[in-house]
């Protein structure tokens, strides 16, 4: 069984959407914008405009499944990230 924890720091740029991909089975996963100037896009899907949050800069997005049966599971893509500028980075927390 993997750690019930894991935290990754990935970059982003402007111009493409960057996946986040689940390491294994988990119910939450958190996503941070470590830039302190430039808001991050979150997409759940690159292609529709529609699904599109913000993050602002510094800030940080919690997703959370609060029942059992229903995860994310290992491999899937939830969210698709684009820095507004720069290279982000952006830190993903997965809890098990």
């Amino acid at each position: 069984m993997p750690a019930p924890f894991e935290i990754r720091v990935v970059t982003i740029d402007p111009v493409s959407w960057t996946p986040v991909t689940v390491p294994f089975d988990c119910s939450n996963l958190a996503v941070k914008n470590r830039d302190n100037t430039n808001a991050v896009r979150m997409r759940t899907n690159s292609s529709d405009a529609t699904t599109e949050d913000l993050i602002g800069a510094g800030s940080e997005q919690s997703l959370a499944i609060p029942f059992h049966r229903y995860r994310f599971p290992a491999g899937s893509q939830p969210v698709f990230l684009q820095a507004t500028a720069g290279t982000g980075p952006v830190v993903v927390k997965f809890l098990v």
